[in-house]
Parts: structure tokens; C-alpha cells; sequence
């Protein structure tokens, strides 16, 4: 499949699941997509500190509370009501196996930086194969994997204890190293899942072709980091 391809048929995957919808504005300092980035590209960035002083328990402890927000599951929730999901879960054997770079907006590495990602176009290329071998096959649930991030996000910071607390454990560091880098991942995801939401709702959904692909594409990516994620906590 060519790019010019490729392109065409994500306009047209849009055109076909994404749907306008009213997103709420509850939030006191604005609207809460805005917000949920803002928030969770902060606690990436805590993600790493607390990384760095993972003995200190009162730091994972606080990390937990920043885990076990709401904020996470209201952007998965908006992906679903704008039909982001249903979009990635109609075809991910031609959608996540013919994923590519130049079909995502430039936008994506703004939001990777801005979640604590030192170099974000290398992360998004290794997401983008990571994403072709475990989601490109017509098998393969991408939204089930998105509606897994809160928990598994939530149950992270028991792990990092659980390891703590077991001095008898082998390769403490290393497991722990691996699950701040699946905290990471998921939070880097959804805050890149988020940033493309703004993107595609409003009025009219995705008026601009190259809005409708770019958000499809970035989209499969934001998941595929998701997945890799909670695949990272799981120890998988």
C-alpha cells in the first residue's frame, strides 16, 4: 500500500466511525481534554523522578494517588464516544500493520515532549513497529487494550511495593525499571490520544482529509504505546 494509499484509506475509516459529539467543559480552570494533558503529561514527568528515588515508598505512595485518577479513563471514554476506537478495531490488520510515520501530525512530538519523552520521534518509530507486530493482525482488540490502561495504571504503584518489601526478589531494579517505563508508556499514549481528540471534535468531525487520517494514524500510535505499556507492567 502505498503513503498516498495508506492516507486515503484513514480519511475514509474516519469518515465512516468518527461522529461529532459534545464534549463537556465541567472542569473549573477550562476544558477537560486540555486539562487531562496538562495533568498527565505532569505526572509522566513525576513518573520519571520518582523513578530515580524508587526506594523512597512515600514518593511511590504519592505517585499512586496521581495514578488513580480519573483522568486517564475520561480520555479512553472520549476516544470511544468520538468512535476513535471503533475506527482502530475495525481493520488493525491494514490500520496498525501499514502504520507509518508520515501519516501522523508533527503534533504528536510537542505532546511526547511534553510528557517527559527525551527524543520523540525515535519513541514514535519504535512504537509504530512494536505496534505493527502485536496489533496488526485482524485478531488483535485495540480498543480492549485502551479501556485496560486505568487499571493497570492504578495497580502499578502495588507492584513497585510488593518488589520493595520482598527483599528475596531477583533483578528488583531491573522489574521495577520496567514498570515505570509501562507507567510511562500509557501515560504517554493517552496524553498523545488526547492531544489528537482535540483535534477531531468540535461541530463537524475532521472537515480537513488530513485531519481525519492524521488523527487515525496518531491514534493507532497512542494505543500502541498503551499496549506496550501495560505489556511492560505485566512483565510480558
Amino acid at each position: 500500500m502505498t503513503d498516498e494509499e495508506y492516507r486515503e484509506y484513514l480519511a475514509a475509516l474516519a469518515r465512516t466511525h468518527m461522529r461529532p459529539f459534545r464534549r463537556r467543559h465541567m472542569h473549573p480552570e477550562g476544558d477537560e481534554l486540555l486539562y487531562a494533558i496538562s495533568k498527565l503529561s505532569s505526572t509522566a514527568r513525576f513518573v520519571r523522578a520518582v523513578g530515580e528515588r524508587s526506594e523512597n515508598l512515600d514518593l511511590v505512595n504519592a505517585l499512586g494517588k496521581e495514578l488513580d485518577s480519573w483522568y486517564v479513563q475520561h480520555v479512553v471514554d472520549e476516544m470511544r464516544q468520538a468512535g476513535v476506537l471503533s475506527a482502530l478495531d475495525e481493520a488493525p490488520d491494514i490500520t496498525f500493520a501499514e502504520l507509518r510515520r508520515n501519516a501522523g501530525p508533527d503534533e504528536d512530538v510537542r505532546l511526547l515532549q511534553g510528557a517527559g519523552v527525551d527524543d520523540p520521534e525515535a519513541e514514535i518509530t519504535i512504537l509504530i513497529h512494536y505496534a505493527r507486530k502485536r496489533l496488526g493482525h485482524r485478531e488483535a482488540t485495540p480498543s480492549a487494550l485502551a479501556e485496560q490502561a486505568h487499571d493497570e495504571l492504578k495497580h502499578a504503584p502495588e507492584r513497585l511495593i510488593s518488589l520493595s518489601n520482598n527483599s528475596s526478589a531477583s533483578h528488583v531494579e531491573v522489574k521495577k525499571k520496567k514498570i515505570f517505563n509501562g507507567i510511562g508508556k500509557i501515560l504517554a499514549g493517552v496524553v498523545t490520544a488526547a492531544g489528537n481528540l482535540l483535534l477531531a471534535t468540535g461541530t463537524v468531525i475532521a472537515p480537513n482529509p488530513a485531519t481525519a487520517y492524521g488523527v487515525i494514524a496518531s491514534s493507532a500510535v497512542a494505543v500502541g504505546s498503551m499496549c506496550q505499556g501495560i505489556g511492560d507492567l505485566r512483565g510480558e
